[in-house]
């Protein structure tokens, strides 16, 4: 027979071993921009506007977006004289599927498409609409929302952030942040009011540990050609987690990635990756894990809610 081509110098598995370390979150690669501690905030899951002027506060668990990135007062209604001083509050957490895209309405102007709940009222009852603008053809402005399904993967992107900014103050989007780009002050006095919003990730409730070898083919090195130690930490740059999901979320696709690393002899090394995810086995966490994990309460009694455990891994060539 003839001599063939190799596909690849060696086949890698790579994920969570026996002897895994729990992964420090800037270790593996202190100069990354998108670091685990980045990745680490709950999603936001409400959103509500309070009237200052009429004395409402931001309701519990909520937090007030103050200020502009520039320090500006975000009012949504900045810089106009009569109109009422409205500010938005957000929350978050876990409890109920995140919201995934914010929206502004021009009711009269537009038409709301399906699975897109409008804010109405604030959390007093009272009427949602951010236009200061009145009289003869004048619309209500109203902001609005979109919520992930029960059933959305767990590596779902989310709104995990927030702002206000004006326009007329020289104030950009922050990086990253996506510019809804209709103004809230209609007013013919007043500031350039934009709503921006930032989409991440979906954070679950994860423990992360250091990738390994978990298995390789050819099992010895070539003369030739080394396989570098580093190739897990390449796989699976986040680390090698064991996770926790609601019982209810649809399990992920596999994904694809590739990577290029220089050895210690300047040689460069390609990677071709597909990461997913398998069942892990309860019966292997200790009580520690299972708080971390929010299987098990501060209490001691287990989370009413049903969930799942998994552990993501990767084949490389």
């Amino acid at each position: 027979m003839g001599d063939y081509e190799k596909i690849a110098e060696y086949f890698v598995i790579a994920g969570l071993t026996e002897s895994s370390l729990p992964l420090d979150e800037d270790l593996a690669f202190p100069n990354a921009q998108h670091k685990l501690s980045d990745q680490r905030k709950d999603p936001i899951t409400d959103i509500c506007v309070i009237d200052r002027t009429l004395e409402e506060t931001c309701p519990q668990d909520f937090t007030c977006i103050e200020l502009t990135p520039t320090g500006f007062p975000a009012d949504l209604n900045h810089g106009s004289l009569t109109a009422h001083n409205i500010f938005l509050c957000y929350r978050r957490g876990k409890d109920k599927p995140p919201l995934i895209d914010l929206g502004v309405y021009y009711e009269g102007l537009e038409t709301v498409r399906s699975g897109i709940s409008i804010l109405e009222t604030t959390p007093a009852g009272r009427s949602g609409n951010v236009n200061n603008k009145s009289g003869m053809g004048s619309h209500p402005i109203y902001l609005t929302y979109r919520r992930a399904k029960e059933t959305a993967p767990q590596n779902a992107l989310a709104v995990t952030d927030i702002c206000i900014i004006l326009s007329n103050k020289a104030e950009k989007a922050p990086y990253a942040f996506c510019q809804i780009e209709k103004n809230l002050n209609k007013g013919i006095i007043g500031s350039n009011v934009f709503l921006c919003y930032k989409k991440s990730m979906r954070q679950v409730d994860s423990i992360a540990f250091k990738a390994g070898f978990i298995g390789r083919y050819p099992a010895d090195d070539s003369a030739s050609f080394l396989l570098p130690d580093s190739v897990p930490l390449f796989c699976l740059p986040m680390g090698a987690t064991i996770e926790c999901w609601s019982s209810k979320t649809r399990h992920p696709l596999p994904t694809f990635s590739s990577f290029v690393l220089t050895t210690e002899t300047s040689d460069k090394v390609f990677g071709a990756v597909v990461s997913f995810y398998e069942s892990y086995p309860e019966e292997k966490l200790t009580d520690d894990q299972k708080y971390k994990l929010g299987i098990l309460r501060g209490d001691g009694q287990r989370s009413k809610t049903p969930r799942t455990i998994h552990t993501n891994k990767a084949i490389c060539l």
